[in-house]
């Protein structure tokens, strides 16, 4: 009995040791065998409906069930998609040929019905769809050939081209919505696409389940995992714990305190790239005394933004801030001139004194009281008290108002008036993300008058005029001096003062690859290209 006892006992440590170095194999065997990759997010998703996928939880999961006729490609670039091709005829029209051989997740194929009855869908002003605005200018959608969706604008608009490159052009199937009516979207009703993996459930709160989808039309790109799993793991330190110990494979968005812990982790993959966002705090135009432009300044030039991003925000987490309202990768239209045109741009400048002596010609010597919203971001928090820090040195003195963040959202969009009707607030700290690859993605919402996203409540007549210029101008030449008029006057007016522009980042088990974090991620990101490293 002991000999048995032994000879089991040598086979049990061979095979311990066997197992601990199939483990340990640097190529990830066991990654190579599995068939469910493991997604962790933030919060839970809004809706299975392309019509409410507008943030960074809910895109990823419905940008692998529906698709749109277009997407963007790693350089932010216009790719076809449902969309085989397309041509835009004159100022007003846009063609595209849609492809015949798409079929959706339950074998059925696509149709050009179901493709104008998606897009009428979220045009439709009954179903309040987050990107319903994206068709105010649409005129018609009409099917103009077999396989041909022509789209009439009321007038020209310059960002069209990167709406069918949205979820607000993805397209479900008409029969399978209008059958499950109420349900469609939630839990119990689901939803049926084109995309790379089909959905099987959902538990709110918990996770998304999706398997991969064996009628999908694009054969050489199916997916490689057999399942992928949405986990919602809200707590930032136990999804990043989830990563490092294997119960999740990767994370969108990772907290950006542990962003240099997860840099450092030799297990784990951290790809980051340069985003269309930016971190402000907006100076209400409309009220005193932020509606004079010379305090405004003053303001500016008493905060040491160098030593912020320097302390506070880091490289990882975001891009250093100019006088525009974004990194050079809104750059998409002439960038060499934009590049040309920021190098020319005033620099920040912190310098007390002279912020004394702008307050003083703007007849505040002794500085005044006013408040700060913010929410209850860490990152944002300590800038804030950065702020309040470096303006009471000019006597001012800033009381910092935190605010959940679904009351900050209210503020943010002009939800929240004083008795005069005016934004309740003297200063807000917010973030601004543009839709599309354009230069105008951010200095539209943030700057055109009367925008609710437009948080400094800013309203100049002559840069109203500009922004509407060029949003009607195709010559890219002609359209880029005109936002550089604008800008112009906006950086001279001050309504805004740029923290950073936040950064995108992917965290992954180094044992696999295939996703790429660029700027459109939010429109683009496909896991079905995850898969194990080779070697």
């Amino acid at each position: 009995m002991r000999s048995m006892r032994k000879v089991i006992s040598v086979l049990l440590s061979a095979l311990f040791l066997f197992a601990l170095l199939a483990g340990c194999n640097g190529n990830g065997s066991k990654a190579a065998n599995k068939d469910t990759f493991v997604i962790g997010l933030d919060s839970d998703i809004v809706a299975l409906d392309p019509a409410f996928a507008y943030d960074f939880t809910t895109n990823p999961v419905i940008n692998q069930i529906t698709q749109g006729l277009l997407t963007f490609d790693v350089n932010n670039q216009l790719q076809p998609m449902l969309a085989s091709s397309w041509k835009q005829v004159d100022a007003l029209t846009y063609v595209y040929e849609i492809r015949s051989d798409v079929t959706f997740s339950d074998g059925t194929p696509m149709t050009m019905d179901d493709v104008i009855y998606s897009m009428e869908r979220i045009r439709n002003p009954e179903l309040a769809s987050y990107l319903g605005w994206m068709y105010d200018n649409v005129d018609k959608i009409q099917k103009t050939g077999d396989w041909e969706l022509t789209v009439t604008l009321k007038k020209p608009d310059a960002t069209w081209q990167y709406v069918p490159a949205t979820t607000a052009c993805h397209v479900m199937k008409k029969d399978f919505v209008e059958s499950a009516g109420e349900n469609f979207g939630k839990a119990q009703g689901g939803i049926v696409g084109t995309g790379p993996y089909a959905y099987v459930s959902w538990t709110s709160g918990t996770e998304v389940v999706l398997e991969k989808n064996k009628n999908y039309w694009d054969k050489d790109h199916a997916g490689y995992f057999n399942k992928l799993i949405f986990k919602v793991i809200t707590e930032d330190n136990t999804r990043v714990v989830a990563l490092k110990t294997g119960d999740i494979d990767c994370t969108v968005a990772p907290p950006p305190s542990q962003l240099n812990e997860l840099a450092s982790d030799q297990n784990i993959t951290l790809t980051s790239n340069s985003g269309f966002g930016v971190l402000f705090v907006a100076f209400n135009t409309q009220k005193t005394p932020f509606n004079n432009a010379e305090v405004r300044k003053a303001v500016s030039m008493a905060v040491d933004m160098d030593n912020i991003y320097k302390n506070l925000v880091k490289e990882k987490v975001g891009d250093a801030p100019t006088a525009l309202p974004s990194s050079d990768a809104l750059f998409s239209i002439e960038p060499e001139r934009w590049n040309q045109y920021l190098a020319a741009t005033p620099k920040h400048v912190f310098d007390v004194t002279e912020a004394r002596a702008l307050l003083a010609k703007a007849g505040y010597p002794n500085g005044f009281e006013c408040n700060l919203v913010v929410n209850d971001d860490t990152l944002r928090n300590s800038v804030a008290l950065a702020m309040q820090s470096s303006l009471a040195q000019i006597g001012i003195t800033m009381n910092i108002s935190k605010v959940s963040t679904d009351e900050h959202t209210r503020y943010q969009f002009g939800e929240v008036l004083d008795a005069n009707g005016l934004r309740d607030y003297d200063m807000l700290m917010a973030g601004w993300e543009a839709d599309y690859p354009d230069p105008s993605g951010n200095l539209t919402p943030l700057y055109q008058g009367g925008n609710s996203s437009n948080s400094a409540a800013y309203n100049n007549e002559k840069v109203n005029a500009l922004i509407a210029q060029q949003m009607a101008e195709s010559n890219p030449t002609v359209r880029n001096d005109l936002m550089f008029d604008a800008f112009d006057i906006i950086i001279q007016d001050t309504p805004y003062l740029f923290v950073h522009y936040p950064i995108k980042n992917i965290a992954m088990n180094k044992n696999y690859t295939g996703v790429v974090m660029n700027a459109s991620w939010i429109w683009n990101i496909h896991f079905q290209d995850v898969h194990p490293v080779e070697g």
